[in-house]
């Protein structure tokens, strides 16, 4: 750099007549809703002087007097900010206006220079995009809508953000109180160069290799620091099973024989039997340990391990493993490691009692929760009253480690994934539940992916906890993982019923939480749900989607399946028979499917087996606020019953759409249950408004007030 890095507010950066160019080498905009609310969380959190990052850029001269940085790094965050800017300054206040007016700063894409370009001065000059015409499903977007999308979605996932007032971000706190680092890149830069390198070795410091350093560096012995340093390594692999990236000696070592058991706790266990507990130099001395500034330059002086690299893994880079992914940051799983190893615990509604799971506050939890506890001296020991309980440095390096290694076995195992296929967009995902086997045959591979528990829970804990997931989306806010993750430790084994019946108690809890019934009286109780879920964009996702697992359970396993299953529909009430309530859902859904199945051509068709959690989080009218074919919507559009979950690029596309036409311009069995629902019901009647809304808001909720009572479980 240039060694002067720049600390701009976003005022100065957005005031400043300059052209920022993100060059054709990078790649277009790509940030979906998990990091896009992951910074509109870190903006809302600055009541003071908040710093959003670095954005590194070279100077590459001027044009019409403006100075031109190209981007090299930064580049998402930059324009999400400028997506963030155009959907705050066009308000109808004098606030806006003034930072409107202020407003210098152009961005540029050189890989869309038109069509990006046109769009983001769209946005800057009114704050409201041209939407395309909304074709019919054989014409398929346009080159330019295919080629804008991502921007469009930027857009449209903050402003519908934005629709629950009490996210809005205040336009001028946003402009003087968060601030970005601008950084230069000294002139003469073989700037292609320095991209690759910058992406292939990581040069920016993160939170967590400063926590590896600090590991490492606390340990005397070089076998200890090279098998903390090996653990790392394997475990920060997200999207990869940990026996791929085992040596053959540490997988059997770790996970024993067949690869199937928890890795042991004892530490020696964890390094090798045979190894000695301080290895010696040549002269007898004990080698001593290494200082953090050392260990720190190794680590970021090391070659990073490429996917598919052969050392000694074995591990091929078209493993049928290299399909799956992650459903969190290497960073964010260290917070929850970092919970479950200091013993913190979940309240009733899921929150973690002493600090967030918020990644931000990696270094300093680590610091509060491994690195701060350090040997007493025998002076102080006796006054402490705790020496028995105090632990040095190097063994809690080494506990946590073992933490670390045991915790990503137990999500390796007993946590879903996503299945990727490049073919299929990501708001089609597929969720899978597999764990790493040996494959004792050795004609082909040397492992295998078997299920992780049997078939009669095996599709149950696949839903519940991708119901979850696409709730919980951010990195930092997981906390049902969390409590998953926490009972998984506390298990010697895991039993897949009794896993899934924890899942179900959380989120019935969570469900009473959502919908604030706790303390409700119960002749108060439905009041009480009407209030929470009649709050149109306001209504809480999750209660959305807990549903539609509910919805799942029932007409999955309907009166006909085998007594087992249909105990397993009732076990979401925590009863042994299944209310009346839930007895009318399965009546109505037959009767929506039969007619839909019937009526002909132009009927869309009603499956329940299909549906699949997606990351739907845009909340739908079906029957519009405001109708494009004009009138009035009907007095209780807001209500529940009116309501679903779509993607936002479905929304974005058909939000002004009468019901009976939306029905024509969706793939109905692909939606949500509730969606299906309302179009079955719109179907039979020929219609949908008013009564109709009506009559769906109370079936739900008296389906809630079953589901989320707690008096029901055994």
């Amino acid at each position: 750099m240039t060694g002067k890095p720049a600390v701009l507010n976003i005022a100065e950066l957005f005031d400043e007549g300059c052209i920022y160019r993100v060059p054709i080498y990078q790649r277009a905009y790509a940030w979906g809703a998990d990091e896009i609310k992951t910074l509109l969380d870190d903006v809302r959190r600055a009541d003071g002087q908040y710093y959003l990052g670095s954005l590194v850029v070279a100077r590459c001269g001027s044009e019409r007097n403006r100075t031109v940085y190209e981007v090299i790094d930064g580049q998402q965050r930059l324009t999400t900010l400028y997506l963030l800017m155009a959907a705050l300054c066009h308000d109808d206040d004098d606030q806006a206006a003034a930072a409107l007016d202020a407003w210098h700063m152009r961005l540029e894409y050189e890989c869309r220079a038109e069509s990006y370009g046109a769009l983001l001065q769209q946005l800057r000059k009114s704050g409201a995009p041209d939407q395309p015409e909304d074709v019919g499903a054989q014409d398929g977007p346009s080159d330019q809508e295919t080629m804008c999308r991502p921007l469009l979605d930027g857009y449209q996932i903050i402003r519908q953000d934005f629709e629950d007032p009490e996210r809005r971000i205040d336009l001028e706190k946003l402009r003087t109180n968060v601030s970005i680092v601008r950084d230069e890149l000294p002139s003469g830069t073989d700037l292609n160069r320095y991209f690759e390198v910058m992406n292939t070795r990581g040069v920016q410091l993160r939170p967590q290799d400063v926590v590896k350093a600090r590991l490492m560096s606390a340990v005397s012995s070089p076998t200890d620091r090279e098998t903390i340093g090996r653990i790392w390594d394997v475990c920060s692999d997200m999207d990869h099973y940990m026996q791929c990236l085992a040596t053959p000696d540490e997988r059997t070592r770790w996970f024993g024989e067949g690869w199937t058991s928890a890795p042991p706790a004892d530490w020696n266990r964890l390094v090798g039997e045979a190894a000695p507990d301080n290895d010696g130099g040549d002269d007898g001395s004990a080698k001593l340990s290494k200082s953090f500034e050392d260990v720190l330059q190794e680590a970021l002086s090391e070659e990073p391990l490429q996917v598919g690299q052969q050392t000694q893994s074995g591990a091929h880079s078209d493993d049928e493993a290299e399909r799956y992914r992650s459903v969190i940051s290497f960073s964010a799983f260290l917070m929850h490691v970092l919970h479950i190893y200091s013993g913190d615990e979940n309240d009733a509604s899921g929150d973690v009692k002493q600090t967030s799971l918020d990644d931000a506050e990696l270094l300093r939890v680590f610091d509060d929760k491994v690195a701060k506890i350090f040997p007493k001296t025998s002076e102080n020991s006796e006054d402490s009253g705790d020496s028995d309980d105090s632990a040095s440095a190097e063994d809690n390096a080494k506990r946590f480690a073992a933490a670390l290694l045991r915790c990503r076995f137990l999500f390796d195992n007993y946590i879903v994934k996503t299945h990727m296929d490049s073919a299929v967009s990501s708001d089609a995902t597929e969720w899978t539940l597999k764990c790493c086997r040996k494959n004792k045959s050795k004609k082909e591979r040397s492992y295998y992916l078997a299920n992780a528990f049997s078939d009669e829970v095996q599709q149950e804990l696949i839903m519940i906890q991708s119901m979850f997931q696409v709730t919980e989306t951010g990195n930092n806010h997981k906390n049902a993982l969390y409590a998953m993750l926490q009972w998984l430790w506390a298990k010697e084994a895991v039993d897949g019923s009794a896993f899934l019946q924890h899942i179900r108690e959380y989120a019935r809890g969570s469900l009473e939480e959502k919908l604030k019934l706790k303390g409700t009286l119960t002749e108060k109780r439905r009041s009480q749900i009407r209030e929470a879920v009649n709050q149109g964009v306001g209504t809480e996702h999750f209660i959305f989607n807990y549903l539609d697992y509910a919805l799942w359970e029932l007409l999955n396993h309907a009166d006909d399946s085998p007594q087992g299953q249909d105990m397993s529909a009732a076990g979401i009430f925590g009863t042994d028979e299944l209310p009346a309530v839930a007895s009318e859902v399965r009546t109505r859904w037959n009767e929506y499917a039969e007619q839909a199945e019937h009526s002909g051509e132009g009927a869309q068709t009603l499956d329940c087996r299909r549906f699949r959690f997606r990351y739907r989080n845009s909340v739908e009218h079906f029957s519009p606020q405001h109708p494009l074919s004009g009138g009035d919507a009907p007095p209780n559009v807001n209500d529940f019953g009116n309501l679903c979950l779509l993607t936002v690029r479905e929304n974005s596309r058909r939000n002004n759409l009468d019901a009976m036409e939306k029905i024509r311009h969706f793939n109905v069995a692909q939606q949500s249950l509730k969606f299906q629902f309302m179009v079955g019901q719109a179907q039979k009647e020929t219609t949908w408004g008013e009564q109709q809304i009506k009559d769906q808001t109370e079936l739900w909720i008296r389906l809630l007030d079953a589901l989320s009572d707690a008096s029901h479980v055994r």
